[in-house]
């Protein structure tokens, strides 16, 4: 496969760039001398010497002082938009709005720094998440098209994903979610458990925020390459720093453009994965207290469909390593784009606004071919084969208001927000069906001609709206913090079925809260406990044409945190109870098509309750060496249900999820700057089907990476995930089944300066 010559010229033009950039900056060190005194034309200007002619007896000179060595700049202190150093991050914004601490949080969270994203060459969000507890990623499989993960049991793909404090908005009903691409983030922050308190309509296993890289002070000089498995060419460019003398103005430029085969088991000869990225973002701070960033980017994708043909085997389900499509015909194709700012003013030490806004907007062109046959081995000889072709259009708008206020009550010192957002989500979708030949199973051929498909299946134009004011009071009294929030929600979806030429117009409106106390000792043991809700409204009807009802949840958590003092390490460890009701059920007396329902009829008969046990290690125990490990246990059933089911444990959700990664780099002696590392992901057994009869085995893969340090600028790495090729498959009853991500080897080269 070749590298297009554009492509090669948007990696070529950015290493000009930042080699332009270079040679025409004045060096930011060389316009003051440490005494403060301003250079003119590179010349210091001494300050005048007076010498006056003194009648007094001469005295013995005084000894000079001996000369200091400069002290070296304090550290700057750790926030909650900036990765620190390491794996290790103490600081976040994801649980309170504010940044705060995370061993005052009275919730589990997790941050997954850009050391960590670096080290090990994370292509996705999804990958991102691999090595944090709670959460299972790729449930079902690998699939290119998303970033698909749930958290402690649920669903959260286009629940959860929020960037910047805003939500990413979107509904696991429809495939045009916002990608993110992993180069252009600073960390990946993840909350787990109801959020609704400061969020709105969420899923209530929790969320994930990623924060984009910002403007910067310091001054940003990078170029990377990359090849790898399946034909991987991919390079990237990041740049950033001040844009004038004064440091008001800043400036970030991130960049990245790849090809590639799909890096997915068995498929990757049929489905692309290119992508192109550039991400241009600017910072004024026209004083002290005041800081207006605008971030904007652009993504194109172009990806497919990755689903083995589904065998019937002894009642149960398992997959052929069968490419169903025609590369000729599938495609999944993606632009996207986002635009928005953040504005903050402080009025003094007490008061502070701030402003967070953001416009995106989605086009998809997706079509694909599918099995409109299961195989039975010995019996089935040939494939069956329908068309489908998707068009969706999104366009979405997000507004936070805040006011962070400090205030102090006696002995009690306050961090009260109070804050007003605004979501809006319109979605234009049209699937349409066809016909498609079919393919010979023994001997497939591919290249045989489809036909556009031209049969309307589905036609919605959907439009979502909700407005929340939410309070919330961070309570400090000697070693006790408190956290208490509310929050109300108005919701109002609109949806257009244009085959039917109905409107369903669903308004709903929920409070929601959370409690939280810790008491955080000298020691750096932090015990806590909290009680959190959640709502998300349901789009559809019922039998009856009736609205659902929002999906909500409650949750229960106890915890301790440990960093001790002086070191750059936590652990956690969380127990929690967690259930959602109103969950969707197929509607057993009307399982076939109807006027009212697009195909199978739903209800809100179900209920599920996840119980468990989190335990989370990052640390910094030695110079050079970083550490993240995670263990997971959940006792996830449904206690609610019209399917007969009351008692089992949900489809495709592993009850025990563990993981570690370690990375030491050798600090002197002959190795100095060479390094490696390796990690291990365990994800547990998980069910079939409804009734737990069969199940999916579970399985553990291995991560690898070696790195060097050539010299002060350039980074040599090595990265393998999944290195002894574990090829397993999830497989459901009713949904087919996914591979796992089969081997994939990288090998990188990083310039800076």
């Amino acid at each position: 496969m070749t590298f297009p010559l554009y492509r090669w010229s948007a990696v070529l033009v950015a290493a000009m760039m930042c080699a332009t950039t270079a040679l025409s900056q004045t060096a930011d060190q060389g316009t003051t001398n440490p005494n403060g005194t301003a250079k003119k034309n590179g010349v210091v200007p001494l300050p005048p010497v007076q010498v006056e002619a003194s009648k007094a007896p001469k005295k013995a000179a005084t000894p000079a002082a001996p000369t200091k060595a400069p002290a070296a700049a304090p550290e700057k202190p750790e926030t909650a938009a900036k990765s620190p150093k390491g794996f290790v991050a103490k600081q976040s914004s994801a649980g309170t709005k504010t940044d705060t601490p995370i061993l005052e949080t009275p919730q589990s969270i997790s941050v997954v720094t850009r050391d960590q994203l670096d080290t090990r060459n994370v292509s996705t969000v999804v990958e991102a998440l691999q090595y944090v507890p709670g959460i299972y990623t790729h449930p079902g499989g690998k699939d290119p098209r998303f970033d698909q993960y749930t958290i402690r049991g649920f669903n959260s793909q286009g629940y959860g994903a929020f960037r910047d404090g805003l939500k990413e908005i979107g509904s696991a009903d429809n495939f045009n979610h916002f990608r993110t691409e992993p180069y252009g983030l600073e960390r990946v922050d993840v909350i787990r458990g109801p959020s609704s308190v400061l969020y709105g309509q969420i899923a209530p296993g929790g969320l994930v925020n990623v924060i984009t890289k910002r403007p910067t002070e310091e001054r940003i000089r990078e170029v990377e390459g990359q090849i790898g498995s399946d034909n991987k060419y991919q390079g990237a460019f990041d740049l950033g720093g001040k844009l004038n003398d004064s440091g008001t103005v800043l400036f970030r430029l991130t960049g990245l453009a790849r090809e590639s085969n799909a890096q997915v088991a068995h498929f990757s000869n049929f489905i692309p994965d290119d992508r192109l990225f550039i991400a241009p973002s600017f910072t004024v701070k026209p004083d002290s207290r005041t800081t207006f960033t605008v971030l904007t980017d652009y993504q194109h994708d172009r990806s497919g469909h990755a689903f083995p043909v589904p065998v019937l085997t002894s009642n149960s389900v398992g997959a052929l390593p069968l490419y169903m499509g025609e590369p000729s015909f599938n495609k999944f194709e993606q632009d996207q784009l986002r635009a928005g700012y953040q504005f903050e003013h402080r009025f003094n030490d007490a008061v502070t606004v701030r402003q967070n806004l953001r416009y995106g907007e989605i086009s998809l062109d997706y079509r694909y071919l599918t099995a409109a046959n299961v195989i039975v081995p010995g019996v089935t000889t040939s494939l069956s084969r329908v068309a489908r072709s998707i068009y969706e259009k999104t366009n979405t708008f997000t507004v936070d208001n805040q006011v962070e206020t400090k205030v102090v009550t006696g002995p009690i010192k306050h961090t009260i927000l109070t804050g007003v957002d605004y979501q809006q989500f319109w979605l234009d979708s049209t699937t349409l069906g066809g016909t498609a030949p079919s393919l010979i199973i023994a001997n497939p051929v591919y290249g045989q001609t489809v036909a556009t498909p031209t049969t309307k299946l589905l036609s919605t134009d959907q439009n979502t709206r909700q407005t929340g004011a939410y309070v919330q009071d961070q309570a400090k009294f000697g070693n006790f913090v408190t956290t208490l929030g509310g929050r109300y929600d108005w919701s109002d979806v609109n949806t257009l079925n244009r085959l039917t030429a109905k409107t369903v117009d669903a308004m709903d409106s929920a409070f929601t809260g959370r409690a939280g106390l810790a008491y955080v000792f000298a020691s750096g043991f932090a015990p806590y406990a909290s009680y959190s809700t959640s709502f998300l409204p349901t789009t559809g009807v019922d039998y009856a044409s009736n609205p659902f009802k929002p999906v909500t949840g409650q949750q229960y958590e106890a915890g301790i945190k440990y960093e001790p003092p002086g070191a750059r390490s936590r652990l956690t460890l969380a127990a929690f109870d967690l259930t959602q009701q109103n969950v969707l059920t197929l509607d057993t007396l009307h399982s076939g098509p109807s006027y009212a329902c697009a195909s199978n009829c739903q209800t809100q008969t179900g209920e599920i309750r996840s119980r468990g046990f989190e335990a989370e290690l990052t640390a910094n125990p030695v110079a050079g060496l970083q550490l993240v490990a995670a263990y997971t246990l959940m006792d996830i059933e449904v206690t609610k249900s019209n399917q007969g089911n009351v008692g089992k444990v949900p489809i495709i959700t592993p009850q025990e999820l563990a993981s570690i990664f370690a990375d030491y780099t050798f600090q002197g002696g002959p190795l100095a700057g060479f390094g490696f590392g390796g990690g291990v992901r365990y994800i547990g057994e998980s069910y079939k089907d409804l009734a737990n009869v069969y199940k999916n085995p579970g399985y553990a893969v291995i991560d690898a990476v070696l790195h060097y340090k050539l010299d002060v600028n350039t980074t040599l790495q090595l990265n393998a995930s999944n290195l002894f090729n574990r090829d397993e498959v999830t497989c459901t009853t009713t949904g087919g089944c996914q591979y796992i991500s089969p081997r994939i080897v990288t090998a990188t080269v990083k310039y800076r300066w």
